[in-house]
């Protein structure tokens, strides 16, 4: 159960030249976060203290000095150490944008692997119909050339982007950290839109490179060569869960989830559920919780909250969102945004206070 906290400073920036990206500067000393999912990635710098959090089930402990890289949708929950107090700064990064990224590096890769070596010996299937080499080597036996996809790589390399995965949860790398630090204090203080985009684009790619496992799908490149020459963590242990979930409680799991997708806002009771998974209610969630780390329930809560923020940050009143996403009062709704984003509603539409004075945590409904 998480208790307010004696001191919390907490601000976000929603920045319109960056809507890839969400930035957050917070600190606590004694606060316990519920167990949680986001939807984006979350890079953080620890500025400060330490925290312990259980990600997944497995425990890890981050330190001043540090990055925390947790994926989307991941189960974790983040505390600062027993007496002491932690400060972070946060970049919650949109997945879409992190995988196109990540596809488009190791596709230019590609090319330029392919520029550098002109007098490799041309495949048969890059000739046209006379035998002889075309343009771009990537003609077919009609002479049609291949068009590019809209990413501007060759067609054969645009497929659905696969979702980076991270090498391990805390890692020490200072250059990572200057170049997230660069792009925090461009948005803080309002920099150039060139600025920020050019930032934010040079510490994702220095991100795939050094803390992530190669993309697989993607066009073979040299980003995997370059992260392998970098220094590298001992990649994380795969969660259990992600290994052991047959493909039946896969099907089955993913049409729960589309069901309280769908039904975010309502009640929604678990008899239809385990009448839609053809399972008992016992089996059911047990399976959920296998499959995703938390129960129905709490999956519900999660996407209920995703949808509060960004009514919120729309402009839309607390008293309206509360109603919209399905909570029982205003009250019972910031009590339960405070306990998985760590900030109330205000403090979230409004991009956060710079602090809470000792005794004045705003925890009511009517100051939510």
């Amino acid at each position: 159960m998480s208790r307010p906290p004696r001191h919390a400073a907490v601000r976000f920036w929603r920045d319109p030249d960056l809507p890839e990206v969400e930035v957050r500067r917070s600190s606590y000393n004694e606060e316990t976060f519920r167990r949680h999912t986001h939807a984006a990635y979350s890079i953080g710098i620890m500025d400060g203290g330490a925290a312990s959090f259980m990600l997944e089930g497995a425990p890890h402990r981050a330190v001043a000095g540090q990055l925390v890289l947790i994926e989307p949708d991941r189960v974790h929950a983040c505390n600062p150490d027993r007496d002491t107090f932690f400060a972070y700064r946060m970049f919650y990064v949109d997945p879409a944008w992190l995988a196109e990224l990540a596809g488009q590096a190791e596709g230019q890769a590609e090319l330029a692997t392919t520029a550098e070596t002109p007098d490799r010996p041309t495949p048969a299937s890059a000739r046209g119909a006379s035998g002889e080499r075309t343009e771009s080597g990537t003609r077919a036996e009609s002479g049609e050339r291949d068009e590019p996809g809209a990413s501007g790589l060759p067609a054969d390399c645009v497929r659905p982007a696969p979702l980076p995965r991270f090498r391990a949860p805390v890692v020490d790398c200072a250059q990572s950290m200057a170049a997230w630090s660069a792009l925090y204090d461009a948005v803080s203080r309002g920099g150039s839109v060139l600025e920020k985009q050019s930032l934010l684009v040079q510490a994702a790619e220095l991100l795939l490179a050094r803390h992530c496992l190669p993309v697989s799908g993607a066009c073979p490149g040299r980003l995997a060569d370059a992260a392998a020459d970098a220094p590298q963590p001992r990649p994380a242990a795969v969660p259990p869960f992600e290994t052991a979930v047959p493909p039946e409680t896969t099907v089955i799991v993913e049409a729960v989830r589309r069901h309280l997708r769908d039904h975010m806002a309502d009640p929604v009771r678990l008899d239809d559920l385990a009448r839609l998974a053809g399972r008992s209610r016992c089996h059911l969630l047990r399976m959920f919780q296998q499959a995703t780390g938390l129960s129905p329930h709490a999956y519900q809560t999660q996407l209920r909250v995703e949808a509060a923020k960004g009514l919120l940050a729309a402009g839309h009143s607390i008293s309206h969102v509360a109603a919209e996403t399905g909570f029982s009062d205003q009250s019972h709704f910031s009590r339960v945004f405070r306990d998985l984003t760590g900030a109330t509603p205000r403090q979230y539409q409004q991009g956060g206070a710079e602090g809470v004075a000792p005794g004045t945590a705003d925890t009511t409904g009517s100051e939510a």
